[in-house]
């Protein structure tokens, strides 16, 4: 919604002191500095969608290198129960 914050913020700088209270906004310094921390916070969590899809996909690139490792002898990092396995039991694997 930051159209709408943006027209919120608009209509509280730009009218009279009647209009907002049409609106039922009562203080327009709170007003306005809850619609920018609004603002701010949905700039952060795009944010960090935005590095969590390029997590994703660095994840999948990694996969599919490893799993060509895989295809070519390297062993798993899971156990037969499906847990990942700890440094040195995947060191000993590798050795064997």
């Amino acid at each position: 919604m930051p159209e709408q914050a943006n027209k919120t913020i608009q209509i509280l700088n730009t009218h009279t002191k009647e209009q907002p209270e049409a609106l039922e906004i009562s203080s327009r310094t709170d007003t306005i500095l809850t619609v920018k921390r609004v603002l701010t916070l949905r700039g952060f969590v795009q944010t960090l969608e935005r590095k969590c899809q390029e997590m994703q996909a660095e994840i999948h690139a990694f996969r599919l290198k490893f799993a060509a490792l895989q295809n070519r002898g390297l062993p798993s990092l899971l156990t037969s129960s499906g847990k990942l396995l700890t440094d040195d039991q995947y060191a000993r694997r590798v050795d064997n």
